[in-house]
């Protein structure tokens, strides 16, 4: 186990790098490697929600009758997938999951919204007006193949917590292709439309520049209501930030996000009377392989003659993930914090990666986070006090619903 932490360091286990597609019994082998690590050592075996001894009799077959390298890695996928833990996928550049997805992608961003396939943005503005596609606009069809039938198909190669997020990372992948172009069906204003369009290289569009190009980590709403985006806020900023939010009617905390930095106690002693529990946790065990135990909570804050006596609202969605979703379970312990937004990603705890053979790198969450009372989050996530989900329409009208609606709680009457 690591020091400190507690969770399963699997540094003995050979990679197999040379091989990229095994033989059977290295397959064997693969399956054997990853069934016995979930058997003793994953925290949140008990959630599974299916007997674990039957996941190993169905897939021996899948691993021995796996006729190629793609076929081999797609079986993985499936069996990493029924563990419904987010931080479990294949990790790393893999030169034959890249081309079973597809090495082009459209210039269009990608988001279920009340169940369907939304136009939300574009990852390159010149092309994505090039398709003919607006912001708003439902995709219905991909190669005449309805959207909700790709997403049945390709739901088991998705592994992640929950739903929401599995749908979180199938957008991402929808419009993939080799090809050059994507035959593509729409809905706008009720009407049916069919179009083609051209699809790129990483070369020729970058698919992560929504993402290298924060915001500020803290700003103004108006006068009264502060805004922090807990995805760029260092800790070294908050002395002097909080100089100027202390006096503020309301407080938004945006985890819709990863954090940069660790400010969870940092923040914190500002937001809290005294220390207060948040979150306790569960370990493996080396000589009883199997069993778990649960350790003394966690706290945050410190005595504070002058905590902030303002509303925080704390905004989470899907991409709130892991060391967000510790943040979260910090902040909302302040007594006048609301968590507004959706399921979130529902993996947290310090993960344990390890090697199946053939090079492939995959992890799990290793330790188990719970609320101080013991409540589970694996899977079902920071649940909001608030449900607020965006809409088509508000994607129309370029709305952030969720900000809107942490401005109205923030400015309403006590």
């Amino acid at each position: 186990m690591q020091e400190g932490v507690g969770n399963p360091d699997f540094k003995n286990e050979a990679t197999y790098s040379e091989m990229k597609y095994p033989d059977v019994g290295f397959r064997l082998l693969s399956l054997y490697r990853y069934w016995n690590i979930i058997q003793y050592y994953f925290p949140y075996k008990n959630l599974i929600e299916e007997d674990w001894k039957n996941v190993l009799t169905e897939f021996i077959p899948k691993f021995v009758d796996a006729e190629n390298e793609i076929e081999y890695k797609l079986a993985v996928l499936e069996l990493i997938a029924r563990v419904h833990d987010t931080h479990a996928n294949i990790w790393g550049q893999d030169i034959a999951l890249t081309n079973y997805w597809g090495v082009n992608y459209a210039p269009l961003e990608i988001k279920f919204i009340e169940n369907n396939a939304i136009v939300t943005d574009y990852f390159d503005e010149k092309f994505g007006l090039e398709t003919g596609l607006i912001i708003g606009d439902n995709i219905t069809k991909i190669n005449n193949e309805l959207v909700s039938d790709i997403v049945k198909r390709k739901l088991k190669y998705t592994p992640a917590s929950n739903y929401p997020t599995q749908l979180r990372d199938l957008a991402k992948k929808l419009l993939r292709t080799n090809d050059t172009t994507l035959n593509i069906e729409f809905e706008r204003n009720g009407k049916s439309e069919i179009t083609n369009i051209k699809t790129f290289s990483t070369k020729e569009i970058n698919i992560y520049s929504k993402y290298q190009n924060n915001d500020t980590c803290f700003k103004f709403i108006n006068k009264e209501i502060a805004y922090i985006n807990n995805g760029t806020l260092k800790r070294e900023y908050l002395p002097e930030i909080w100089e100027e939010i202390k006096n503020t009617k309301g407080l938004i905390i945006d985890i819709r996000n990863y954090p940069s930095d660790f400010p969870i106690y940092n923040l914190s002693k500002y937001l809290m009377p005294k220390s207060l529990p948040f979150v306790t946790f569960s370990n493996g065990n080396i000589k009883t392989p199997g069993l778990f135990t649960y350790t003394k909570s966690l706290n945050v804050g410190n005595k504070n003659k002058k905590p902030y006596k303002g509303k925080v609202i704390i905004i989470v969605n899907e991409i709130s993930q892991s060391s967000a979703e510790f943040h979260a379970m910090a902040y909302r312990v302040n007594s006048n914090a609301i968590v507004i937004g959706s399921t979130t990603a529902g993996a947290d705890g310090n993960v344990s990666s390890f090697y199946l053979p053939g090079n492939i790198r995959t992890m799990i969450s290793g330790i188990g986070v719970y609320y101080p009372n013991r409540t589970e989050t694996q899977r079902i996530g920071i649940v909001p006090d608030i449900e607020v989900k965006p809409t088509i329409e508000g994607v129309k009208d370029s709305k952030d619903e969720l900000l809107e609606k942490a401005i109205e709680l923030i400015e309403e009457e006590k």
